[in-house]
């Protein structure tokens, strides 16, 4: 079959590049030409990183608006259940602060300490410098009072009668 006289072009074309890569011009050309290929590579390489990352982020913009109900139930759930540790430790922590401030009689809000260790020391502590409570007075006989003998009326009576009116 006859060459077309494309394919003849192409040869002639071919043989004058290869001739001229045999000189010196001819290889500082075509290294030039590699250098250029690979910059435009490179720059078509960032721009594809860059719309890339673009993409990725509008994804994960995506994902987070797209979250089931059931994930931010999830969520609100552990978020409460972490409040509710947190004030079951405050409160068992007043707890043991009142009991170690009744056993050793010195005022709660003195004590200083977060374990029963720590709190009993400085109750001991501030024990030792505070001044000591005077016994109370016996109740003994105290409370009873004389039985109402009659005709006579009782508090409640009184009441009773002063609002009836």
């Amino acid at each position: 079959m006859p060459k077309t006289p494309e394919e003849i072009a192409a040869e002639e074309a071919a043989a004058k590049a290869a001739a001229e890569a045999e000189t010196p011009e001819g290889k500082l050309a075509a290294a030039q030409a590699e250098v250029e290929k690979w910059k435009t590579l490179s720059r078509k390489n960032e721009d594809q990183a860059k719309s890339n990352a673009d993409k990725a982020k509008k994804f994960d913009e995506l994902e987070e608006a797209n979250k089931t109900e059931q994930e931010k139930l999830l969520a609100r759930a552990e978020s409460a259940e972490k409040k509710l540790a947190d004030r079951d430790a405050k409160d068992a922590a007043a707890a043991t602060a009142a009991e170690v401030a009744k056993v050793k009689g010195v005022p709660v809000e003195a004590l200083r300490g977060t374990t029963r260790e720590e709190l009993e020391a400085h109750a001991d502590a501030l024990a030792a410098i505070l001044p000591k409570k005077p016994p109370a007075p016996s109740a003994d006989g105290q409370g009873e009072g004389e039985k109402i003998g009659a005709g006579e009326m009782s508090a409640d009576d009184i009441v009773t009668a002063a609002t009836a009116r």
